[in-house]
């Protein structure tokens, strides 16, 4: 479904840069843009977001409502859209992080291990952690994401170079951490694997010492996609694996680290924040009325 369109690969410095497109669908905001409600609350791709085996009526029912402000009217919804957005950069960012998930299971094939947080949470609510935890068992990969639903994408993907190199990621690594013999000191972290409901247990030290892969995400608003092509396109953004290294080191105070990390960070230009937003809102209340009216018979 997802594809590479425009890919530049920095071996030297560890990091891939990229646009993103739809399997038969023109690479333009337009098209995108009408094509991603449709992929978003595809009923296996929510299964996936969401780690549900399966879905019943209440189970999509409850997926549906988490697309929808609460709390407010129908009639009102344009305007707490336009004022949440004009006052919050991160409003409806849970959004780009169920992309995100979806986004590197059809690339490359990583399967999510720990479910979307703020997917399981309200349209407003944001936290510290990672946006999304994959693995690739085969090659014995951990991939750590971080997504943005940005009008800008310059300003997407400064935030999350930003977020990776120069925020204190103690709590990304956290919002792994699982207590272990009631002893939150012990950073043990644990990842759950969704499809076989078990979990597999890391010190610290051992979960940073593995090749992990941070996956940023930015879904943006843009007029064209004219330069996406071009080779030097993103030489303007400045990030390298050993600026990550020397953050992890600095917020978690150890002294070194021996794995390979690399960074990937890919977008998805949309036409307009505010109207892909309304429509998925006006889908997923489409989908509610259809399953009350299943529900009552």
């Amino acid at each position: 479904m997802f594809m590479e369109k425009y890919i530049v690969e920095k071996e030297v410095i560890r990091t891939k840069y990229g646009s993103i497109c739809i399997e038969n669908v023109e690479f333009t905001p337009d098209e995108l843009q009408k094509m991603l409600p449709q992929i978003i609350l595809d009923e296996e791709n929510l299964k996936y977001m969401f780690s549900e085996n399966e879905l019943n009526k209440f189970s999509k029912f409850k997926i549906f409502r988490r697309f929808i402000p609460k709390d407010v009217p129908y009639e009102l919804t344009l305007d707490y859209v336009t004022r949440s957005i004009s006052e919050n950069k991160n409003f409806y960012s849970f959004l780009a992080e169920g992309i995100l998930g979806l986004v590197y299971r059809d690339l490359y094939s990583y399967q999510l291990s720990k479910g979307l947080i703020d997917m399981l949470h309200t349209v407003n609510d944001t936290h510290t952690g990672v946006d999304a935890c994959m693995y690739d068992k085969q090659n014995s990969v951990v991939i750590l994401g971080e997504a943005k639903f940005y009008e800008d994408l310059n300003q997407g993907i400064n935030q999350i170079i930003a977020d990776f190199t120069e925020k204190n990621i103690k709590n990304k690594i956290e919002s792994l951490e699982t207590a272990v013999e009631n002893d939150m000191s012990s950073y043990e972290i644990a990842i759950k694997n969704i499809d076989k409901q078990i979990y597999e247990e890391y010190s610290l030290c051992e979960f940073l010492n593995q090749k992990i892969i941070f996956a940023g995400f930015v879904l943006h608003s843009e007029k064209s996609t004219l330069g996406y092509d071009a080779i030097d396109f993103y030489d303007r953004y400045n990030v390298t694996s050993e600026m990550l290294k020397e953050n992890i080191k600095k917020s978690l105070n150890i002294d070194e680290i021996k794995a390979d990390y690399n960074i990937v960070i890919l977008h998805i230009p949309i036409k307009n924040k505010k109207d892909l937003i309304m429509k998925i809102i006006e889908m997923a209340n489409e989908k509610l009325e259809e399953l009350r009216g299943d529900i009552c018979e």
